[in-house]
């Protein structure tokens, strides 16, 4: 196959959805129709470059409470990586309906007490009463979703990336130290993964925000959506039985996300 840009042969590699060409960096996804250019590509600079600077993120967050004093000098480091990522971008609207709980207290009576041998009445009854209410949350969102498959510890379920400063991708990005990788999820499988995470994203915000938050019945309509190749640092460390990975945005010089194992 040869880059619909250029013309330089392209060679993707097994189980490859998403290719970048090494001469021109226009990207190709394989989709229902075959091969096709991905008419939008952008990519975001790198504005935490040394390795030193993205240790120095990880020490401010690992060491950020008291429950986690001192955890980066008490761990090793075991990997530091920087590469750039291909996501696409879910440009979307949704729509969330959902039921929460709430406590309501009614007055009651009086309760009836004997007063040494004559009757009287003490402090009144209180009736705690839970009532269901209903209520909505309309909004939109740039939604993330990582275009290799398998790689579930590069999508933070809950980070969304600030992407005011994308500026579309050229071939100097290509011919740079950092390599681009290649994704093996075309723009289709990705929509329909899409609509799934930005539901499940709905649902954990309402859960943090809404007091005695139930259930929701979210709609999500995507109504656009481009591909970014985003500047990742991924550093492990080891802490005693426990390995700590995490992810900063080394455009935006923030922790994306922490898993333990």
């Amino acid at each position: 196959m040869k880059c619909p840009n250029c013309g330089a042969p392209l060679n993707p590699a097994s189980g490859e959805a998403m290719v970048v060409c090494t001469y021109c960096g226009t990207s190709v996804s394989l989709g229902s129709l075959g091969w096709t250019k991905v008419e939008k590509h952008f990519i975001l600079d790198i504005k935490v470059q040394m390795k030193d600077q993205a240790e120095l993120i990880a020490k401010g967050f690992l060491d950020n409470s008291i429950f986690h004093r001192h955890l980066f000098e008490k761990s090793e480091l075991k990997k530091t990586e920087l590469n750039y990522l291909p996501y696409w971008i879910m440009d979307a609207g949704y729509s969330a309906q959902y039921q929460y709980k709430r406590e309501q207290v009614n007055p009651g009576g009086f309760v009836a007490v004997g007063m040494g041998g004559r009757g009287g009445f003490g402090g009144p009854t209180i009736n705690v009463q839970t009532i269901i209410e209903s209520g909505s949350d309309v909004n939109e969102v740039n939604y993330p979703v990582i275009a290799i498959e398998n790689m579930n510890e590069y999508q933070p379920p809950d980070y969304v990336f600030s992407l005011s400063d994308k500026r579309p991708i050229g071939q100097d990005d290509v011919s740079g130290s950092i390599k681009l990788m290649n994704g093996t999820m075309g723009g289709e499988k990705a929509r329909m993964e899409g609509k799934i995470r930005i539901q499940q994203w709905e649902i954990r915000r309402l859960q943090k925000s809404v007091h005695g938050f139930m259930s929701a019945n979210v709609s999500v309509d995507i109504a656009d959506m481009f591909l970014v190749h985003i500047p990742v640092w991924s550093l492990q460390f080891q802490h005693k039985d426990e390995t700590i990975f995490l992810l900063i945005d080394a455009h935006n010089s923030r922790v994306m996300e922490e898993t333990r194992a």
